[in-house]
């Protein structure tokens, strides 16, 4: 049945206001959640800028982990740059990259932390103390050589370890971990011939490298590819020099063809050069 046309109009009129009404609603409602938007914006963007997100005392604010050599103060002294500076802005590979240019620092990882409180927790890895370096063998050693192959200055890391093992050198000498692990090599191979721990290798004339192993001073020459070599004679020479080792003043390794032995009568009295040949199974 239909409505009447007055009827009909009237409804369709307040169906218009109802819509009007709901637009006018929803339009509000957009309004109030922009202005809470725009107010959560402003109140954390003046949070950002007003508290105190940067690090402003290193001693409590800068946290250090796993060292034993280098000290606290060290590692704060190191990551100076971060003081004053939001947390939210500090570069943690640049921290680490400030901390690892110590020399006894292998590795170090960095952590920002806002809250409670903005702080820096830094984790070390030190480096492992190889050999003890110095100029001389009448002087104390100054650096500690790591496995990496950097020097560590002991003045200015006084608890690291200074091994048994000295080498002597320029103070300008540098080493790679390759050089490192090569001469460990070299060294653990004339203990297992020799029998003694190698005190010291005195590589001041790089042609002419000398290794003190127990009463045993031997002259290795230069030491490159063929050193392997030359050590792998050792051993079937010790055992023919033994009855004279006493009066034995070094072994000559740094020939192919033969090997030369120097001999001292007295202290401070040298006699004259012998030579073994290379035994048939080394050439």
């Amino acid at each position: 049945m239909n409505l009447p046309v007055e009827r009909r109009r009237e409804w369709i009129r307040s169906r218009r206001e109802q819509r009007k009404l709901m637009r006018r609603a929803r339009l509000r409602r957009q309004m109030l959640r922009y202005a809470l938007l725009i107010l959560l914006m402003f109140t954390a963007t003046s949070g950002f800028y007003y508290l105190p997100w940067s690090i402003a005392n290193a001693r409590e604010q800068i946290v250090v982990r796993g060292n034993k050599v280098v000290s606290d103060e060290q590692v704060r002294q190191a990551l100076e740059s971060a003081l004053g500076r939001p947390i939210y802005r500090l570069n943690p590979h640049e921290l680490e990259s400030d901390v690892k240019s110590l020399d006894v620092v292998q590795q170090a990882f960095v952590r920002r932390y806002c809250l409670p409180r903005p702080k820096l927790v830094v984790e070390i890895l030190e480096e492992f103390p190889w050999a003890s370096y110095a100029t001389d063998p009448d002087c104390q050693p100054k650096w500690v050589i790591a496995e990496s192959g950097r020097k560590v200055l002991i003045s200015e890391f006084p608890k690291v370890i200074q091994p048994p093992l000295k080498i002597y050198g320029q103070s300008s000498r540098a080493f790679t971990s390759k050089e490192v692990s090569q001469w460990a090599n070299w060294i653990s191979y004339i203990e297992k011939q020799t029998q003694c721990p190698v005190e010291s290798v005195d590589m001041r004339n790089p042609q002419e490298v000398k290794v003190i192993a127990g009463d045993l001073c031997l002259k290795l020459g230069s030491p490159d590819s063929s050193l392997t070599r030359r050590l792998a004679r050792l051993a079937s020479v010790l055992s023919v020099i033994d009855p004279m080792r006493d009066k034995l003043e070094f072994i000559d390794l740094g020939l192919d063809s033969n090997i030369p032995l120097k001999l001292a009568r007295k202290a401070g009295t040298q006699h004259s050069l012998g030579q073994l040949p290379t035994p048939r199974s080394q050439l």
